[in-house]
């Protein structure tokens, strides 16, 4: 009978694990860094203090540009979906709604990066520009809207001003989106 071949390897691995390891040199203080470490402690402990002080300042400052950038965003879907009701029907509360909205977003729009963000100043430029034709589009449905009730006004050409203005406004959030995905 031959001897069997996973039998011997679980011997020798039997007699592998049996064998006792030698201390780590690491696991051991070495007495110079030792002195080093009692003669500088206070300076050890400062500058451990002041690097985890710079890590939290600047994740705060990251987090706060983050936060700014999701409240500009959220303002914009909500005027977005003002203007849309206010372009299907028009009531004095649609018509409410849609200011206030106006007035968050322009007041969101307003905001300051810190140049931890990349594109920051094109952001901030960019959300401007957008609070800015979001302003004109609603001017421009409210002339839209009176020119109906009075039918003496030019209807296709106030239309077609209203959808350049829109659409204007869509592709200036585009941007705005699109800068902000590379924030990093």
């Amino acid at each position: 009978m031959g001897s069997n071949p996973i039998l011997s390897a679980l011997g020798r691995l039997k007699k592998w694990c049996w064998v006792k390891i030698p201390p780590s040199p690491l696991g051991k203080q070495h007495p110079v860094i030792m002195e080093i470490i009692k003669k500088y402690k206070a300076a050890l402990v400062l500058a451990l203090a002041v690097m985890a002080g710079a890590f939290f300042f600047f994740y705060q400052m990251y987090h706060n540009n983050v936060k700014v950038l999701a409240d500009f965003s959220g303002s914009y879907e909500k005027f977005d979906k003002a203007i849309s009701d206010l372009s299907i029907s028009k009531t004095d509360d649609l018509e409410k709604k849609a200011d206030d909205a106006l007035v968050e977003l322009s007041t969101k729009a307003t905001f300051r990066l810190s140049s931890l963000i990349k594109n920051d100043a094109q952001l901030m430029d960019q959300s401007l520009a957008v609070a800015n034709l979001s302003g004109k589009e609603l001017e421009g449905l409210r002339t839209y809207k009176r020119a109906i009730q009075s039918k003496n006004a030019d209807l296709d050409g106030l239309a077609k001003e209203y959808g350049d203005l829109a659409s204007k406004r869509k592709a200036a959030y585009a941007r705005f989106q699109e800068l902000a995905e590379s924030k990093n």
